[in-house]
């Protein structure tokens, strides 16, 4: 935001009775002498680099509803508190991207929309400029994400539905299934269990739709570690497993780990 102390070539211009940019303001005209003081009125601040701002004044400052269009094409509607964007907005940047909601010191800070040029769209909390707090993330792939952000990204409980038909419902970090939740395809198999890094990592269920089930140690998406594996006929593995491979019973594999170790 170019401040009006600067010390910088400017183009001052008394608005037309017509522009009212501002919106349907009472406030008359800003004076036409350069060295008279912009304070409740309504006037157009242009810089040498060819930004420009159309609105309210108060104290020499941006005050009230305005616009700021940029040289390269962005442009910000609504309103204005010592020069920065503050209070209900629009920005739309010159490369198509769209944001509608709060504002507070030039940063999107409340509520708000934010629509890419691609099509995606986050509707939600904003902090500091970035997703914070509750919001609903739609990827233009046809991908959702509903729940919790932290600084941008997926953090905490949330729900997250693919094209392809799967969902994962539980807990993220940084982005990732992380923590606690259940996958789901439209298959109809089904994991609940532990998640790090966005793999199956930790103790977890698999059950398949034919009835098949795993309960035990998963490692990066496999069974690795104690569990028992139940086929639709009621056969039951139940030991240790590696890569999703079933060694045997704990006795077993305890056995052929000491076999193996001999020189």
């Amino acid at each position: 935001m170019k401040n009006m102390s600067m010390k910088i070539v400017v183009v001052l211009a008394v608005l037309a009775a017509g522009v009212s940019a501002a919106g349907a303001s009472d406030l008359p005209d800003c004076p036409t002498d350069q060295n008279a003081s912009w304070n409740n009125c309504i006037g157009t601040y242009t810089t040498s680099d060819g930004d420009k701002y159309v609105g309210e004044f108060k104290d020499g400052t941006f005050n009230g509803q305005g616009t700021f269009t940029l040289a390269n094409g962005s442009k910000y509607v609504g309103e204005f508190k010592n020069d920065y964007y503050n209070g209900q907005g629009s920005w739309a940047d010159s490369d198509g991207d769209k944001y509608v909601g709060d504002f507070n010191d030039a940063k999107r800070n409340g509520q708000g929309t934010y629509t890419l040029a691609n099509g995606s769209k986050y509707v939600g909390e904003f902090k500091n400029d970035q997703f914070n707090g509750q919001g609903s993330w739609a990827d233009s792939d046809g991908d959702k994400y509903v729940g919790a952000f932290k600084d941008g990204k997926r953090n905490g409980q949330g729900t997250a539905t693919f094209a392809n038909g799967n969902k994962y419902v539980g807990d993220f970090k940084d982005a990732k299934r992380n923590g606690q939740g259940t996958f789901t395809w439209p298959s109809g198999n089904k994991y609940v269990g532990e998640w790090r890094d966005d793999n199956m990592n930790g103790q977890g269920t698999f059950t398949w739709s034919d009835g098949s089930k795993y309960v035990g140690a998963y490692k990066n998406d496999k069974f690795n570690g104690q569990g028992t594996y139940t086929t639709p006929g009621g056969t039951i593995e139940e030991g240790i497993f590696k890569d999703s491979v079933y060694l045997g019973t704990v006795a077993e594999a305890e056995r052929a780990e000491k076999t193996h170790s001999v020189p």
